[in-house]
């Protein structure tokens, strides 16, 4: 039989073995969003700024950059594309997460080549685990559709 020791609940339904970076300059925010995620089975690196957040790439292999954007979009963007410009972290996705002050953010990141995912505040924590769940998923096959489309040869018609 068995048993379940105290302060440890059964096993997640999806035996999740992915390390992710949570960057957050909010404490309170950063481990809330840490701790949905690690309730989910994800593993959890956690980051306070852009530089912290480059440097736990030393901690081992990371598979996806969560990061609160905070008040400076436009340096959260150059951090990312930082980490993406390091050999074996080209294609790391991100979920980016924005306050409605951010409006048209989606817009900047649908034309990355990599996955990159926004979501506006108030987040709920299953539409964070559902897009998580996408993006650490199914990334090479969002990239691929995106570089074997093409437009259409007649009206109305796409090439996949």
């Amino acid at each position: 039989m068995h048993e379940i020791q105290p302060g440890h609940g059964p096993p997640t339904k999806l035996s999740r073995q992915a390390s992710i970076i949570v960057l957050d300059a909010s404490p309170v925010s950063l481990l809330t969003l840490a701790g949905v995620l690690d309730h989910q089975g994800y593993a959890c690196v956690c980051a306070r700024n852009n530089a912290s957040a480059v440097e736990a790439l030393s901690m081992g292999r990371q598979d996806l950059l969560v990061a609160d954007v905070g008040d400076d979009a436009a340096e959260v963007l150059k951090t990312l594309q930082k980490i993406r410009s390091i050999d074996s972290y080209e294609e790391l996705p991100a979920v980016l997460i924005a306050g409605s002050q951010w409006a048209g953010l989606e817009k900047k990141t649908e034309t990355m080549p990599q996955a990159t995912r926004c979501l506006f505040k108030p987040i709920d924590p299953h539409s964070l685990i559902a897009v998580v769940d996408q993006i650490l998923w199914m990334p090479n096959l969002i990239a691929a559709h995106r570089r074997r489309g093409s437009k259409p040869s007649r009206p109305g018609w796409v090439s996949l």
